[in-house]
């Protein structure tokens, strides 16, 4: 496999080698969508997070580096972002799924039952071409997910993204249609903070700080019904093809 994200990954464990041990960490993992998530912290201040996101990976350059970027810091939950760029390569939904299959099978065999999300693809402008594929995507890893145990969830932000339709998506991205904004990071952070709350529910106390300021997510004019599941074709209904 090429080897170009070699460099990226070698500078991200110096930086973060001095980590290894920490309590309750909560790892990101993954491309872009968390590699630009630079004030990641702000939306998790209870948590001990660390962002090993890298360059604009594929899931199955996740693959690849699993046990650098992930097992070597022994978290205590892994979130994962990755699958648009493997799509927008030209790969099948098929070829992320099994890729998708390989780290969990790898998750378990080095951490066990460490718990694990998978965030939904996002839809972007400028991937419009293949949200249909995004949307076949997201279906067959949540459908698996589903039946995979109580480890590994599928947290669908992509529902949260589409659903006020086509100027509210906009909304969430950069001048770059590919990469999201603040209020892109904010749906996020609120998506992630609701599985983290899960997580400790279930497994025990995952929080490290108390008294600290809200998170970025939370604004004053939070909008109802910004959760509202719906269809990947609400976009394509407000006429987001190419």
């Amino acid at each position: 496999m090429p080897s170009w994200f070699d460099q990226e990954v070698d500078a991200l464990e110096q930086r973060t080698r001095s980590r290894r041990g920490e309590p309750n960490v909560v790892l990101f993992y993954g491309s872009s969508s968390f590699t630009l998530w630079h004030d990641m912290e702000a939306y998790f201040p209870a948590h001990n997070v660390v962002n090993h996101g890298f360059g604009g990976s594929t899931l199955r350059d996740c693959v690849e580096y699993f046990d650098r970027l992930v097992v070597a810091l022994r978290p205590r939950v892994v979130v994962l972002y990755a699958g648009d760029n493997d799509l927008g390569d030209g790969g099948r939904p098929e070829g992320v799924l099994d890729c998708l299959r390989k780290i969990v099978a790898r998750k378990r065999e080095t951490l066990g039952g460490v718990p694990m999300a998978y965030v939904s693809i996002k839809v972007s402008p400028a991937r419009f071409s293949i949200m249909h594929a995004i949307a076949y995507t997201n279906a067959i890893i949540e459908r698996e997910l589903a039946n995979e145990g109580d480890d590994v969830r599928f947290v669908n932000v992509t529902r949260r993204m589409v659903g006020r339709g086509m100027e509210p998506l906009l909304s969430y991205y950069t001048e770059d249609p590919l990469h999201m904004n603040q209020e892109g990071y904010r749906l996020f952070g609120k998506a992630i903070s609701s599985y983290l709350d899960d997580v400790e529910q279930q497994t025990g106390a995952l929080k490290v700080r108390s008294g600290h300021p809200p998170p970025a997510w939370v604004l004053s004019d939070e909008q109802p019904g910004d959760d509202e599941p719906v269809s990947v074709r609400a976009v394509a209904a407000a006429g987001g093809s190419v």
